[in-house]
């Protein structure tokens, strides 16, 4: 049932974003329309039943602009996290997302945002040969300021709303269900830095 809806909302997804095509103006310097690549560095929080301190995140991420005001984004992003009580245990956490931005002022240098998306996430501890995994769904809010036709920088706060639902000890051993969901949830803040 998870994953038709995951289905679903991609599908919705795309078809906002295709929907929401209109021509480029041609005397636009600072066009939305076309590719992008950015690069976001910042910090990330996961519950505190984890038992994990905040940590450093990087996100990577390819988008186009499919018309002024809605950009499609695929990205990866990691974060790495200390246990609170055993400081040589390291945890990290991976995502796989994909987003629909909406921007709402696309003409202005100054733009603010919305974003929602989906991804797939996991939770990896090295020392303990443990992974979590689950899915679920993305939000944020953020602006950007254009500094010049092929550069912009920015601030995006994010959530991430998801459970992990499979479990794997090892390696060589397949993922198993958990008996019950648990809570990933996930946010943080990123500056973004974006090549149009």
């Amino acid at each position: 049932m998870k994953n038709g809806k995951m289905i679903l909302t991609m599908a919705a997804l795309i078809a906002i974003g295709i929907g929401a095509v209109e021509p480029a103006r041609a005397d636009d310097k600072n066009s939305n329309i076309g590719l992008k690549l950015n690069l976001g560095l910042g910090v990330q929080d996961v519950p505190q039943a984890q038992n994990l301190e905040k940590g450093d995140a990087a996100a990577l991420s390819l988008g186009y602009g499919v018309s002024q005001r809605v950009t499609l984004w695929l990205g990866v992003d990691l974060s790495k996290h200390r246990h609170e009580q055993i400081v040589d245990l390291e945890s990290h956490l991976a995502g796989l997302e994909f987003g629909v931005q909406y921007k709402f002022m696309p003409h202005e240098r100054f733009r603010p945002y919305g974003k929602f998306g989906v991804g797939a996430f996991a939770l990896g501890t090295e020392a303990t040969d443990t992974v979590l995994s689950g899915a679920g769904f993305t939000w944020g809010l953020g602006a950007e300021y254009r500094l010049a036709r092929f550069l912009s920088v920015g601030a995006e706060v994010f959530w991430k709303d998801f459970d992990y639902t499979q479990r794997r000890i090892g390696e060589d051993n397949d993922f198993e269900e958990l008996p019950d969901p648990i809570s990933g949830n996930a946010r943080g803040v990123l500056i973004n830095f974006t090549l149009h």
